[in-house]
């Protein structure tokens, strides 16, 4: 099973053996709120737009006790990227990948030989009841003995491959049966069911809220905590989930079986998560209709969008001509799209230089390989320069004239914010609530469109006083709109308000 792990607390050391899983005093729990955020593959570990919305948002409302689980993947040992702030914990890690034995002889009666099956048909089905995985889930966690022994039952498996079949070749409005499933693609599914079980089994400290930052696999733990102990959820969505699921299959050279394992894994996660969370607050309004098209009710649907510190002033640009990216080499940034978006420009300016900041996530080595290939086939030199990661990206954007942003997929992207608050136009493509930040204050164009994104980089290069008032026009309305001040009050109110939703149950 995966349980959160013990994690040495840095600031009050456990003695040797013991758990230093942390629980703040009650008296404080009474005068403060502590609430346990789940993130998925990002902060504290992980650099990007969702990790330094976790930063922000932990320094700033030091008026709340904060319990951070992060869910990884890998097995590897990690040292945290982002420091904590002296309200924040971290109260262990959940590691998909780790090792699982049971932990006391299994009674046999308690094994539950349909369990894969199950999964799988609650999972991978179409027109499920999210209500019922969650059941399913509450069983993982309550027989978490149980879970690697039913997995490795002959009878298990050939219940789920009878069960996938099924799935598979289901008839239903809007999909397309008749799936192929080869038996490697089966066995992978058999394992990656196995880890939702184990995910499920998560043991998590208590809290007033649970804050997840997915509806994905963070979901898994804080469903079934919710389910048991009534603590409410607040799902921040920052970008669709399944949205991307769907962006990253129809990309994928993986089999059709693959792929519909993937996006069919990825809605039923969402369609739970929606469906147990209290508040979805989704960091921008464009996420509104892909909610309430997977079942959560309007009253229930609270965007709050990112926000970002300002300065009153705005640093002149550099004389060089320098068009800056910040980002991690990820196809959901298209950062061969980029590529060739530089190739485009540097034909008419070729004084001009690109300096890309941003980490390669694990996973996306061979993404950022083929990045690469294409620098080289561009002919590129250090008119394109990969900077590696940075821990200043708003110095980064202060030494450009331009900011530059390819992504096919965001939600309110940070990093746009932040150019716009250090006065820099941003030429960008129009996704997710890019044009919400916009409005006025930078030049778009349509995700993979290279000649628009070029001629608007072009654009900004050739006529100064055009930049220079998008530059002033971004930065005025990142004060009005964007500041952090107004975020930070935004979610004060938002986790009280559902830390309500428990006191209230209680009453009733």
């Amino acid at each position: 099973m995966i349980r959160v792990a013990r994690v040495r607390d840095t600031k009050e050391t456990a003695p040797e053996g013991k758990s230093s899983l942390v629980a703040f005093p009650p008296r404080a729990r009474r005068e403060r709120l502590t609430v346990l955020l789940v993130t998925e593959g990002t902060y504290p570990y992980v650099i990007g737009g969702v990790s330094t919305w976790c930063d922000q948002l932990l320094k700033n409302l030091d008026d709340v006790d904060w319990l951070v689980v992060p869910i990884v993947a890998g097995g590897l040992k990690r040292e945290p990227f982002y420091p904590l702030p002296e309200n924040a914990r971290l109260a262990g890690v959940v590691d998909l990948w780790g090792p699982s034995r049971p932990r006391s002889p299994l009674n046999r009666a308690t094994r539950r030989t349909d369990l894969a099956a199950e999964l799988a048909r609650l999972l991978l089905g179409w027109d499920t009841d999210p209500s019922r995985l969650v059941s399913l889930l509450v069983w993982c966690h309550l027989h978490p003995d149980a879970i690697v022994p039913s997995f490795r039952s002959r009878q298990s498996w050939q219940l789920f491959l009878e069960r996938l079949q099924e799935v598979m070749t289901e008839s239903a409005k809007d999909v397309t049966p008749g799936v192929q499933m080869d038996m490697a693609t089966a066995v992978s599914c058999y394992q990656t069911l196995s880890w939702v079980a184990r995910t499920a089994a998560t043991q998590l400290p208590s809290a007033d809220v649970l804050h997840v930052t997915a509806a994905g696999w963070a979901g898994v733990p804080a469903l079934v905590s919710k389910a048991l102990t009534g603590t409410p959820i607040l799902l921040t969505e920052h970008g669709v989930f399944v949205r991307e699921a769907y962006l990253a299959a129809a990309r994928s050279r993986e089999s059709s079986g693959s792929r519909l394992l993937a996006t069919r894994l990825a809605r039923s996660f969402a369609r739970a998560t929606y469906l147990g969370a209290d508040l979805v607050a989704p960091v921008t309004e464009a996420h509104c209709p892909w909610e309430t098209a997977l079942g959560v009710p309007q009253d229930r649907i609270r965007p709050i969008p990112n926000g970002v510190s300002v300065g009153e002033t705005i640093s002149p640009a550099p004389g060089d001509k320098i068009v800056v990216t910040v980002g991690r080499i990820d196809p959901l940034k298209d950062v061969k799209t980029l590529l060739r978006v530089a190739g485009k420009v540097l034909e008419r300016y070729p004084e001009v230089t690109f300096l890309h900041y941003g980490p390669i996530p694990a996973g996306q080595e061979a993404y950022a390989a083929a990045c690469r290939r294409l620098h080289e086939q561009l002919r590129l030199g250090q008119s394109f320069v990969f900077k590696g990661p940075t821990t200043d990206p708003r110095g980064a954007i202060r030494g450009a004239n331009v900011a530059l942003m390819t992504s096919i997929s965001e939600g309110f992207p940070i990093a746009v914010l932040e150019a716009l608050s250090e006065g820099r136009p941003v030429v960008t493509t129009a996704v997710g609530g890019v044009l919400e930040a916009m409005k006025g204050a930078g030049l778009t164009a349509g995700p993979r469109d290279v000649d628009g994104l070029s001629d608007a980089v072009c654009a900004l290069i050739a006529d100064p006083v055009l930049a220079r008032t998008l530059g002033v026009r971004g930065h005025a309305r990142v004060r009005r709109h964007f500041d952090q001040t107004g975020f930070v009050h935004s979610y004060r109110k938002a986790l009280f308000d559902v830390a309500e939703c428990r006191t209230l149950r209680r009453r009733a």
